[in-house]
């Protein structure tokens, strides 16, 4: 679902009626959500990551695997995507890269309760080591 309007707002109305929110959202919205974990660096010496930056390069960012987002005490967390989001960073950003088609449409995102929510909702469950 592409979320016109108000991010935050949307996400955390569908999460209190489905339990998750599968949106797809532009980088700018992305943005408006103020990730904790959401920077993976450009470290010249992570070829995973600039595997990630010549793909998208190449073929545009393919939103098949959705970034895994956290909703945990009013904040969004990464937990899972960080390079991929990264990397579209890194590519929006690049004017040639973008000259004749925008690379990086919509990304994909996952948003569910956190698990610290789970433990403390069910406090008489025992946990195992």
């Amino acid at each position: 679902m592409v979320i016109k309007g108000k991010v935050k707002k949307s996400i955390r109305k569908q999460i209190r009626h489905q339990g998750f929110a599968e949106v797809d959202l532009t980088l700018d919205q992305i943005q408006k959500l103020h990730l904790i974990n959401d920077d993976r660096g450009m470290d010249r010496e992570n070829e995973r990551f600039w595997k990630l930056v010549r793909a998208i390069r190449d073929h545009g960012y393919a939103s098949s695997d959705p970034l895994r987002i956290f909703y945990l005490d009013d904040s969004f967390v990464l937990v899972d995507g960080g390079h991929r989001l990264t990397a579209a960073r890194k590519v929006a950003e690049e004017w040639l890269s973008n000259l004749f088609r925008e690379k990086v449409n919509y990304i994909s995102c996952l948003v569910t309760e956190g698990p610290l929510q789970d433990v403390s909702d069910n406090d008489d469950r025992s946990l195992s080591a």
